[in-house]
């Protein structure tokens, strides 16, 4: 990828590889399964349902929230069956969604991979997005606008690109939390769709701006080298427990908060953003001065308050804390565990 400059200093955006060979997916798939294994300890025998049949006595991982099942399939497209749900007592289960990964290699057809972080080391499980169920309305482009969501592009071997949503590390403190809030998110947009709530101007407008946004490619966002936690993956939870946070304190009557794929959170009447907040999982100079750019453009209006919001573990470089004074952009620090996200 090529190298960009930013305030006189360059630095290369960081990539994922995609794990292509047979030895390397089996030990990510290994590593996933007993990561989950340990986090939805309880196992159930279940029907599985979904349209045009039902996979019986199956043996699911859950944790009374969500369910897990794997195994694998021959043909067509040998694959790692790798199904999620939520959990459901007193009927079938109802598959949200299909995160299968192939045996071996790359292939366009099967909706999961795994992806090493070139910097870190770390492995995740990736979903390219398309989500199925056999209603109209639900596919890929829809569910990324509606979720907000930023696709994330992987190299393989080859050089080409694939472009995927972080799912949940293979390993690690927490890792299942993403995953959670993945599966979530999921059912509550086949919900919308359900309820017609796709079908507003509003959201086709929505729709429109992702696909003008990502007609380019993106890099990735960044995380830290050193925790055990890992940031990577946990944006979206950020994002989600900054927007709880700011509704608790309360907002002023006749504004609301509102995403896009430009800006993680903003605070708007009508059209106009009264203020926009920036999340970054890391506070390196590339997380950072992207961050300040970000503020500074799509808070121009003199009215706008900025916001940088970074992990509270990680200080900010001296001469990036005069540059966010002087442009009177404020400080907003969170922490992350196992079991959630704070703001500070």
């Amino acid at each position: 990828m090529r190298a960009h400059s930013t305030l006189g200093v360059t630095f290369h955006p960081l990539m994922f590889t995609i794990l292509e060979s047979k030895t390397d997916i089996s030990r990510a798939q290994a590593k996933l399964e007993a990561t989950i294994h340990r986090a939805l300890r309880r196992q159930e025998t279940r029907n599985i349902g979904y349209p045009g049949g039902t996979t019986e006595n199956a043996t699911v991982y859950t944790d009374g929230t969500i369910w897990y099942w794997a195994e694998n399939h021959a043909n067509p497209n040998p694959r790692r069956l790798n199904w999620f749900g939520l959990y459901a007592s007193e009927r079938d289960l109802e598959i949200s969604v299909e995160i299968n990964t192939p045996f071996i290699g790359v292939n366009g057809h099967i909706a999961g991979f795994f992806a090493r972080d070139s910097d870190t080391k770390r492995t995740y499980l990736f979903h390219t997005g398309r989500v199925g169920g056999g209603t109209k309305g639900v596919h890929r482009r829809a569910f990324m606008a509606w979720s907000d969501r930023q696709p994330i592009e992987a190299l393989d071997s080859a050089g080409e690109r694939t472009s995927g949503l972080i799912v949940m590390p293979v390993e690690g403190s927490g890792a299942i939390q993403p995953a959670i809030g993945y599966i979530k998110s999921i059912a509550a947009f086949k919900q919308a769709v359900r309820g017609g709530l796709t079908e507003t101007k509003e959201f086709k407008q929505k729709i429109r701006e992702f696909d003008d946004f990502y007609s380019e490619p993106r890099g990735k966002r960044t995380g830290t080298r050193s925790s055990v936690i890992d940031y990577v993956s946990r944006h979206g939870d950020v994002v989600d427990a900054l927007h709880a946070w700011l509704t608790d304190r309360g907002t002023p009557s006749g504004t609301r908060l509102v995403k896009s794929p430009l800006i993680d959170l903003g605070l708007a009447r009508r059209k106009e953003l009264l203020a926009v907040y920036e999340v970054k999982t890391g506070t390196t100079r590339s997380d950072l001065y992207g961050a300040i750019g970000q503020l500074m453009v799509h808070g121009a209006r003199p009215t706008c308050r900025r916001y940088l919001v970074v992990p509270n573990s990680q200080p900010l470089p001296d001469d990036i804390t005069e540059a966010v004074q002087i442009h009177e952009i404020g400080v907003l620090r969170y922490e992350i565990d196992e079991t959630g996200v704070r703001i500070k």
